[in-house]
């Protein structure tokens, strides 16, 4: 059995137990007629059973039993049901403990989820709402306030469109039905228009790109338009967090396992050790006191690139270091 299984008598001796339920605990098995309490060390476990003969009916409980490692919290749900005699009542019980620990994690998530998306669209709701009240209680507003207000509204309006564009993405992407276009894929030309369609940004900046596209790697199979999307977040995120002046560098090369590394690298103020591992969930920002308001995005475009490496049977990898820039690699298998 997958669930752990512990059957005792009305004493609270062990009469069985499968293998399951001793790997729970990390015990060793213990022979029958030992008392459950000389065995588990768990009080929660102990006052359900207790209960459960005591009052001859059927308890459920959560329990969570926290591991030697970090990070290795496990739940249970832990159903005692009462085995009971004609004669002499309940004379023992039949104890099961099913392993909750990853429906936890994904209702963690969802929970997360949702807070973080009412958070990130209170404010620009917020911010439009006043506006809006502020026009309809003065509607003599002089033409350069209007021309200010309408201004803000309609750049707070593109950012709640965005994140409803990000959050379509995500929800494709992970649903069952998100099927690839699969095509063989020309790097060069790939990189190429990339790079035109962020042409003007570029220039704002002054930014100067280099393509590093060895001849070895021309063709990658893959869905052309979900690598564009990739390639356009990772140079999104690039030109934001670039300085003036500074220089982005996108590059390919195939590794040793028949995979193709696409990367994007910049010269920006970096990311720290701390932030390093979280950058691809969900709507988490690296040190969101040293972004400013203007260049903040959705908090989604990383989390969409992982999705879609996935996808596409790859991974993503990170290097970054505060004040010398960040490499964001993309690494796919290469088509047989």
């Amino acid at each position: 059995m997958h669930d752990g299984l512990l059957v005792v008598d009305a004493g609270g001796r062990v009469v069985v137990a499968n293998e399951t339920f001793w790997k729970l605990f990390s015990l060793r098995e213990v022979s029958g007629g030992t008392p459950l309490l000389d065995a588990v060390r768990n009080a929660e476990l102990h006052q359900l059973i207790t209960e459960t003969l005591r009052k001859g009916e059927p308890r459920q409980s959560e329990l969570a039993l926290t591991g030697a490692q970090k990070n290795s919290e496990r739940w249970l749900q832990v159903s005692a049901v009462p085995m009971k005699d004609d004669k002499i009542g309940t004379d023992g019980a039949v104890v099961l403990l099913h392993d909750i620990t990853e429906l936890k994690r994904v209702n963690e998530i969802r929970s997360d989820f949702v807070a973080n998306v009412s958070h990130e669209l209170r404010t620009p709701l917020s911010i439009l709402r006043g506006y809006i009240e502020t026009l309809l209680d003065n509607p003599k507003t002089s033409p350069k306030e209007l021309a200010r207000i309408l201004e803000v509204m309609e750049r707070h309006s593109k950012r709640l469109g965005l994140l409803v564009d990000d959050l379509l993405t995500l929800a494709q992407l992970e649903s069952a039905n998100s099927n690839l276009q699969l095509s063989e894929v020309n790097l060069s030309e790939l990189f190429g228009k990339v790079v035109r369609d962020w042409e003007k940004k570029l220039v704002e900046k002054r930014l100067k790109v280099m393509v590093d596209l060895p001849a070895t790697v021309a063709i990658v199979r893959a869905d052309e338009t979900r690598l564009q999307e990739v390639l356009y977040n990772l140079l999104d995120n690039a030109v934001k967090y670039s300085h003036e002046n500074g220089e982005i560098r996108l590059h390919a090369e195939q590794g040793d396992d028949d995979e193709i590394a696409l990367s994007v690298s910049d010269s920006g103020v970096g990311i720290g050790k701390n932030d390093l591992p979280r950058i691809f969930e969900r709507f988490y920002r690296a040190d969101k006191a040293r972004t400013p308001e203007s260049i903040r995005g959705t908090g989604l475009g990383l989390s969409i690139v992982k999705h879609i490496a996935q996808r596409h049977g790859g991974r993503v990898e990170a290097e970054s270091e505060l004040g010398r820039g960040t490499t964001i690699r993309v690494i796919l298998p290469m088509a047989r």
